[in-house]
């Protein structure tokens, strides 16, 4: 287990006469707590002393187990852009990018940082190996827009589909997935008007869609009580749409309406949502990336709060919730590697951790791989 060695980049704010625990070995502690469920300080210290002999192989420890003042203390003074840098440089090294879909969207940690100004952080997010990729902090929902064009920057996008939701859908934006020679499918809303309403005009007319240059796809599932349908359109022949020209890399537009039907009730509700894109007009292709762009939710933000209690973490300060926040991805993203089965619970990975030292030193191997 050398997870010493993840940890060497990061500088150690204190003062080198008063250090009674390595700044390797708090960290270190941290992600296994972090792999264990851990969700709090105090449930650090507790960690840590429980686990202490098995601990004290592994990392530089003196007679005893450090405090929850100690681990609140140091993720406190750890600079974040250096402990994200290696996390950052970790994930580069733990697997291949399969596929190529990248989803950008953010996310407000609740009862975080002071005077009602909680942390929102936006996320890179690869749904088909299940990996946060990196992130970037900002503290208001609106400027995700100058957020998200810095977090690209850290991202190879060379050949893979850029999806993010409306707050997204920025001309800049677009030039810049397209300068770092990637795609994009946007969704389009109220917030780009003259865009989002020539959109909508140019699939109200039904005409259009019985031609032959409009591609088409439906598909349907059922589970979880409901059946979805989902009917899906793309266009390439968009020279009449209002300022196409002034869209960067915009190739085609595309159309989703999702029909859910609740078996129990028989009730049923539809939504229907619009989208730009650099790609060829491909329904088919345009549904499954845009139904990818949900794994953000349902598989990263739906974790953090569920299994990893984020939200309900209540810690204030600024440095240490944001340092939380990347233990937790770091520990998710071990996590997902180091599962035998498909079907195997993130949650029962913590738990089978939490409960065994020999467990959580297994977890972690399988999951760091060579990185």
């Amino acid at each position: 287990m050398q997870i010493n060695n993840i940890f060497q980049k990061i500088s150690d704010p204190r003062l080198q006469d008063h250090i009674e625990y390595s700044l390797e070995s708090i960290l270190g502690i941290t992600l296994l707590g972090g792999l264990a469920g851990i969700d709090s300080f105090n449930g650090l210290a507790d960690f840590a002393d429980a686990h202490y002999e098995s601990l004290k192989q592994y990392f530089d420890l003196p007679d005893k187990s450090p405090s929850h003042d100690t681990f609140q203390r140091i993720l406190s003074s750890v600079n974040p852009e250096e402990f994200h840098n290696s996390f950052f440089e970790f994930t580069e090294r733990l697997a291949v990018i399969k596929q190529g879909i990248i989803s950008i969207d953010g996310k407000t940690i609740r009862n975080s940082g002071k005077n009602n100004n909680p942390l929102h952080i936006v996320s890179a997010w690869c749904n088909s190996n299940s990996l946060v990729l990196g992130q970037k902090k900002i503290f208001e929902k609106s400027n995700e827009i100058t957020a998200i064009p810095e977090l690209l920057k850290l991202l190879d996008l060379n050949d893979r589909i850029i999806t993010i939701d409306a707050m997204g859908c920025q001309r800049a934006i677009c030039e810049q997935i397209i300068k770092q020679n990637g795609d994009y499918l946007i969704a389009v809303k109220g917030n780009q008007k003259t865009l989002f309403e020539g959109i909508k005009k140019h699939f109200d007319d039904k005409a259009k869609l019985e031609q032959d240059d409009v591609s088409s796809w439906v598909e349907h599932s059922r589970g979880h009580g409901r059946i979805e349908e989902r009917k899906s359109f793309a266009i390439d022949n968009i020279e009449s749409l209002p300022n196409h020209n002034l869209w960067p890399g915009l190739a085609s537009i595309g159309m989703i309406i999702s029909t859910r039907n609740i078996i129990k009730t028989n009730k049923s509700s539809s939504e229907t949502r619009y989208y730009i894109s650099s790609l060829p007009a491909d329904a088919e292709k345009f549904c499954k990336t845009a139904r990818s762009h949900w794994g953000i939710e349902n598989k990263l933000h739906w974790r953090l709060d569920v299994v990893f209690n984020e939200d309900k973490a209540c810690i204030q300060n600024e440095n240490s919730a944001e340092n939380m926040d990347i233990i937790r991805k770091w520990a998710l993203n071990i996590l997902h590697k180091a599962k035998t089965k498909p079907d195997q619970s993130i949650k029962s990975l913590q738990r089978k951790a939490s409960m065994s030292f020999k467990h959580l030193a297994a977890i972690l191997k399988g999951g760091m791989g060579d990185a």
